[in-house]
């Protein structure tokens, strides 16, 4: 009997010296052939002391519908979908803590050739345009275009369709002129999807020069900066330069960052560190996502 006791005795030792289990983290990232899906993947293999569930979803508004709602610890969005989501949502954006920042993404626009424009300015009401469903990340964007210019923007119309769909729809160009995609630099949908549509589409210039003095987050600073997408980035979908190859396409940029739930954060501090050192590890390999190839 003594000696169940001791052995009783020891494996309850050895329970309780054994480390806690570490906790799952539940990343919300956005479209399998956009970027941050990608970067959640990156992440994932960084995270060698917290495990990383990568899951695939519509964007940004997606991902804090999902935080809000407990069936993710922690996402990549946009920092615009803030400002939109806190327009409908103040408390649940109370309740997420900024990790970080993974790169700049700038607002691709692709139209219809024979529609004529150079800029995303130039579209009227008799134009539409797919922004993608609602909580994807060109839905969010469109959405802070209106808050921020609601005579121009709020008179255009948009349609939900997104990825190949939309590019297909725009090449035809009845019902649909152009679409926006906001995503860093080389993502595969506009490398490869968009481009083989390339003799019916073109890039068109999204820097709205009114974008980063009226686009304003919660504490006054501008939500929007501006950059371009530089000479032979999509050869077969930039306008043409004026003696050879294409030429840059201005656009507004867009900060992607990495947010999680503080509710996460307060039930797992030490783990939360952990994921914090392998997001710092991994942040080399997700900016390569941003950078012109």
């Amino acid at each position: 009997m003594k000696k169940l006791f001791l052995i009783a005795a020891l494996a309850m030792a050895a329970i309780a010296s054994a480390p806690a289990h570490a906790a799952n983290f539940r990343l919300c990232t956005g479209n399998s052939q956009l970027n941050y899906f990608k970067a959640g993947q990156y992440l994932k293999v960084a995270s060698t002391s917290v495990a990383v569930d990568v899951i695939e979803t519509k964007g940004s508004l997606d991902n804090l519908d999902k935080l809000s709602n407990g069936q993710c610890d922690g996402a990549f969005v946009q920092s615009d979908a803030m400002l939109v989501y806190s327009s409908r949502n103040s408390k649940a954006i109370s309740g997420l803590e900024r990790a970080g920042i993974l790169y700049q993404e700038q607002v691709h626009m692709v139209c219809n050739r024979k529609l004529g424009i150079s800029r995303m300015v130039d579209l009227n009401k008799s134009n539409t345009v797919a922004v993608g469903p609602d909580g994807s990340g060109g839905r969010t964007t469109w959405d802070a275009f209106i808050l921020a210019d609601k005579a121009r923007y709020s008179v255009v119309g948009t349609d939900p369709r997104s990825g190949v769909r939309a590019f297909s729809a725009v090449a035809e160009g009845t019902q649909v002129q152009c679409a926006m995609v906001v995503t860093a630099l080389n993502a595969p949908l506009i490398k490869n999807d968009a481009q083989k549509e390339g003799d019916n589409v073109v890039l068109v210039g999204t820097d709205d020069r009114d974008m980063t003095r009226t686009a304003k987050d919660g504490r006054g600073n501008a939500v929007y900066t501006y950059g371009e997408i530089p000479a032979g980035t999509y050869p077969r979908i930039q306008p043409s330069g004026t003696v050879y190859g294409t030429k840059a396409i201005g656009t507004v940029q867009v900060d992607a960052i990495f947010v999680a739930s503080t509710a996460f954060i307060e039930a797992n501090e030490a783990d939360y560190d952990k994921l914090l050192r392998s997001f710092a590890a991994a942040k080399p390999q997700i900016q390569k996502l941003a950078q012109p190839q």
